[in-house]
């Protein structure tokens, strides 16, 4: 949506009938508000007078809303910005469906508001306890912590470099340390962890955060003021909510300084709150992936990311310069097996990777495919070598039909025009689509000391492809078995039915499985 000063014109207009004066800057007005009954009290009707501003990112943010006079007593704790305006929605709303809009349901707002602070903010599960505190300009680095290894009530090490703060498991004691003696090394920098329990209202400075402490409060002020503890990690409680608030700390002239960090949890849980719904029931499921290349290497990172932890990588290459254009792996990987370099890539997701094997193999023969099929439940195919794959559909065709193994072939053909995947062995009533015939290519690219053709085959096919790959191991991993014995995604036009046509093109699925 775009607006115009006539849209900002007609939004004030709606304010003057319910009561508002405008300045042609701000608009004042009333806005009646309930304060819901209590013990010992009635419910009552109050009049606050508030001013609106449609500050410079109005009408793609909420308008400023500060209130002047609440016309009762109220004790305001969550959801106020430290400039003292309401925080009453969300900024993520599509600015021709904000509901700002409306004067009455703004208003409204600002009402409900008002109630929801007089009862104390009952339901509310908010945890953002940064926004009441100041931040560091020129301090911009993020407190790491992983929430399932922090060792609460003690001070312990930390380390980082200028991006971040990471909090460790390394208790570090502090009773000997005292003012004037010359300090250990590791007696600097760290970070004092505690449990605060639930929060009733933000912590807005020292004496606000030395109440939450209790009996530890005496010890951190000491440390602080001896410049030993700068980093402060409360852990908390809000609404059924657990969260965690990292603060700076340092002395200065009016007593403890406090201002908030950024902070985020590193460990394995929160990591895979990203990965999807299934996740949690991949982990345990064996992959191999035959061929580490270019589709190879961001199918295995779209497992890996996904859930599945029990990786093994297949590859007898080397990662070469050209290679990374298409690769998951970058510049510094090169000269490393393919295998190796996307192993190195995976753990910067995660840096667990013990699950995750890597073998110098190339697949020659029969009884080595046999092998991969019986030992994981799932082996894709990415390798583009007319042997490599046969050997594996004749493996699949060969396993026990009951033994719930598959292969997943997936390939980019015609120079990134089609990408496919094939399932194999084939269920009951099912059929693969027809290969599609390979072109002449009477000229074709040529690395300099490599004698195979390359292909120009652009990034976005290889990453795409990896992606119909993820989609029918996890269709087969999770046993939905919903998906039919080949996708293929035309990106252009063929000459040979049914590619012909652009868009998704899949195998018949039969109605047995299909219901």
């Amino acid at each position: 949506m775009t607006w115009s000063l006539g849209d900002l014109e007609r939004w004030r207009e709606q304010f003057p009938p319910l009561g508002f004066a405008d300045d042609g800057e701000r608009l004042w007005g009333p806005v009646r508000w309930s304060k819901p009954a209590s013990e010992g009290q009635q419910s009552a009707e109050f009049a606050a007078r508030v001013v609106i501003t449609p500050s410079r990112t109005f009408p793609f943010a909420p308008p400023q809303v500060i209130i002047l006079d609440p016309g009762f007593p109220l004790e305001v704790t969550f959801h106020i910005n430290a400039d003292g305006s309401l925080c009453l929605w969300e900024d993520e709303w599509p600015v021709d469906e904000a509901p700002w809009w409306d004067a009455r349901i703004l208003v409204d707002r600002i009402s409900d508001w008002l109630q929801k602070t007089a009862s104390g903010w009952p339901d509310d599960d908010s945890c953002d306890l940064e926004r009441y505190l100041g931040q560091e300009q020129d301090d911009d680095r993020m407190v790491l912590y992983d929430a399932t290894r922090l060792v609460s009530g003690q001070a312990v090490q930390t380390s980082g470099d200028r991006s971040t703060v990471v909090i460790t498991d390394r208790v570090r004691p502090t009773r000997g340390i005292v003012s004037g003696r010359r300090r250990n090394r590791k007696d600097r920098r760290l970070a004092w962890v505690a449990t605060i329990g639930n929060v009733e209202r933000p912590l807005r400075n020292w004496d606000d955060v030395a109440t939450a402490l209790g009996d530890q409060a005496t010890e951190v002020r000491r440390l602080i003021g001896l410049g030993v503890v700068t980093v402060l990690l409360l852990q908390y409680s809000h609404g059924g909510t657990d969260a965690a608030l990292a603060l700076r700390a340092r002395p200065d002239v009016t007593g403890i300084r406090i201002t908030a960090c950024e902070s985020a949890d590193t460990s394995t849980w929160t990591r895979m709150m990203r990965a999807g719904p299934v996740s949690s029931a991949l982990s345990g499921i064996p992959v191999a992936i035959v061929g580490c290349g270019a589709i190879g290497s961001f199918t295995a990172d779209l497992l890996f990311r996904s859930g599945f932890r029990k990786l093994t990588l297949l590859d007898a290459e080397r990662l070469r310069p050209g290679n990374v254009v298409r690769h998951l792996a970058g510049a510094r990987h090169v000269g490393l097996l393919k295998a190796d370099a996307v192993r190195d890539c995976l753990a910067t997701v995660d840096p667990d990777v013990t699950a995750v094997q890597s073998e110098y193999v190339r697949l020659t023969d029969l009884d080595m495919a046999l092998s991969l099929v019986r030992h994981h439940r799932i082996v894709v195919d990415a390798t583009g070598s007319g042997l490599a794959s046969g050997l594996l559909a004749t493996a699949a065709a060969l396993i026990d039909s009951q033994a719930d193994h598959a292969v997943v072939s997936v390939c980019v053909q015609r120079d990134g025009d089609v990408l496919r995947v094939d399932r194999m062995p084939l269920r009951p009533g099912e059929d693969h689509l027809p290969s599609l015939a390979l072109l002449d290519r009477s000229s074709e690219l040529r690395e300099r000391g490599c004698g195979s053709p390359v292909s120009p085959t652009p990034p976005g096919a290889v990453v795409a492809a990896a992606e119909l790959a993820l989609q029918a191991v996890i269709d087969q991993a999770t046993g939905d078995q919903t998906l039919p014995a080949t996708l293929a995604d035309v990106r252009r036009p063929q000459d040979q039915p049914p590619f012909d046509r652009v868009g998704l093109v899949a195998s018949e699925i039969p109605h047995r499985l299909a219901s």
